[in-house]
């Protein structure tokens, strides 16, 4: 037995509170962290809304916990965190021993922080585990509040757990607990694979356009195939922009394909799995397709990565850049667009807008000569593609700044690379592992108070450096 595994031997009451249990990343989590733990300890999920299904868990919900934009008015934060402790009552007939909590920092709900601050100040033992920052571009979210102190966190990669670090916890109050990755339910039915499948839901960060900026450089009958639709306003704006782009040019992009087709045929007919995502946060996606026995190809983001590489998982075919001369699309736009973000993010950030700052970084890709295709807003990368499609020399030119793309979409003898992906992940990444992290980070809330607290001030100076901005993630850079 693991030495994690001895500390707990002992069966405690987990609570496990999240916003909500809608399909998704954060739901999936929690469901694997309950599979991974529930035969040794008692588990009870609270939520702001009911599930959409019946859970295999036992659930009870709080309204006042749901994101503001499906609640009515603020609840008092006393009130909020005695709801919980009731519902914990009148589950159990006593208190809970631990209370993991998921995405507490993200401000997606005003009154969370106080809630969690009185659940803390009446004795329950606090995990809060972070999959995403409000400091890292998401300004709507920022509220500026004091996190709450003295209690354990948790992360779910290295480069989290090192600007956590950075930012004032300790060691021994900050646990990495990465996710366990499942075996995808696939069947190898079917006798065509003509699809480099990008199986995501297309929001704006996921970078769609570069996917179709690949679709140029696929052999004859290949496409690219694009499953989920997404939910918000403005990522629906995009979205239909590039289906109608796609259909305009007459390029092999294939939208909505999770939605006319069960994913377990989609799936079937892919030859590789496709991501040129910019921003991610544990990173499912570079780790799924290999489980499924396909070959993963497109945009590494080495600092999400870093963790899967030390593991052994080999990336040595994607790349991290795809260079643009800035003769392909109109670079002054870009400037204005780029500088308008930047002052805008800063702003909402309360942070001070340095010019001089500004004027270096333009420069500064000024004299290089190109941008990053993933830097660009989506009007930009069209412009990109068109040039590339009806210019041969244009399509000479970006070929020689990244030989990548002759090869982007071909991975002969690939099987060996698969298995050897497959076998670490299969290890590194189970149920098994993510049981004994989570065991061990338990033991340690249990029976440890650590005295730390996170500064938020070097949290927004770490986050939001001029690299940090990027124009798809940004509301304003968007043109109809």
């Amino acid at each position: 037995m693991h030495n994690g595994e001895r500390q707990v031997q002992v069966s405690v009451k987990v609570v496990f509170i999240h916003h909500h249990l809608r399909q998704g990343g954060v739901t999936r989590v929690i469901e694997g962290q309950i599979d991974a733990v529930g035969d040794v300890h008692e588990v009870l999920v609270i939520t702001g809304e009911p599930p959409p299904g019946k859970a295999p868990f036992p659930v009870e919900v709080v309204p006042s916990l749901a994101y503001d934009r499906d609640r009515g008015e603020g609840t008092d934060g006393r009130e909020s965190a005695q709801s919980i402790l009731d519902r914990v009552q009148s589950h159990w007939g006593c208190e809970a021993d631990l209370f993991h909590i998921h995405n507490p920092t993200l401000g997606k709900n005003r009154d969370f922080i106080n809630v969690l601050q009185v659940l803390q100040k009446r004795g329950a033992r606090l995990l809060l585990q972070i999959h995403d920052f409000a400091e890292d571009g998401r300004p709507q979210n920022y509220t500026g509040e004091t996190y709450p102190e003295n209690c354990h966190y948790a992360v779910i990669n290295s480069r989290d757990y090192d600007i956590l670090i950075r930012a004032g916890l300790s060691d021994e109050g900050l646990h990495l607990i990465p996710n366990a990755v499942r075996p995808l339910p696939v069947a190898d039915h079917g006798d065509g694979r003509d699809l480099i499948l990008y199986p995501v839901r297309a929001i704006r960060r996921k970078n769609i356009g570069e996917a179709v900026l690949l679709s140029l450089f696929m052999a004859e009958g290949e496409g690219v195939g694009v499953t989920l639709e997404p939910t918000g306003a403005l990522d629906i704006q995009s979205y239909r922009a590039w289906m109608s782009f796609s259909e305009h040019e007459a390029l092999p992009v294939h939208f909505r394909l999770g939605i006319t087709e069960r994913f377990e045929r989609v799936f079937a007919r892919a030859r590789c799995i496709l991501t040129t995502s910019i921003k991610e946060g544990f990173g499912f996606a570079f780790l799924e397709s290999w489980m499924g026995n396909r070959p993963l190809i497109g945009r590494l983001l080495p600092d999400i990565c870093a963790d899967f590489m030390r593991n052994g998982v080999r990336f040595d075919h994607l790349y991290t850049k795809l260079s643009v001369p800035l003769q392909l699309f109109d670079f002054g736009r870009f400037c204005e667009k780029w500088e308008r973000c930047y002052g805008d993010r800063l702003y909402r950030y309360g942070l001070s807008i340095d010019e001089a700052v500004i004027r270096e970084h333009l420069e500064g890709l000024r004299a290089r000569g190109n941008v990053d295709f993933g830097e660009l807003s989506e009007d930009l990368q069209m412009q990109v593609i068109r040039a590339v499609k009806d210019s041969s020399r244009d399509r000479e030119v970006l070929i020689r700044m990244n030989p990548f793309l002759e090869e982007a979409c071909i991975l002969e003898e690939c099987r060996d690379l698969i298995s050897h992906n497959r076998e670490i992940i299969a290890r590194e990444y189970s149920v098994q592992r993510n049981r004994e992290r989570l065991l061990k980070a338990y033991g340690k809330v249990c029976g440890t108070t650590p005295v730390q607290r996170i500064q938020g001030d070097l949290l927004l100076q770490m986050f939001n450096t001029p690299d940090a901005n990027h124009l798809l993630l940004c509301d304003l850079s968007y043109d109809e």
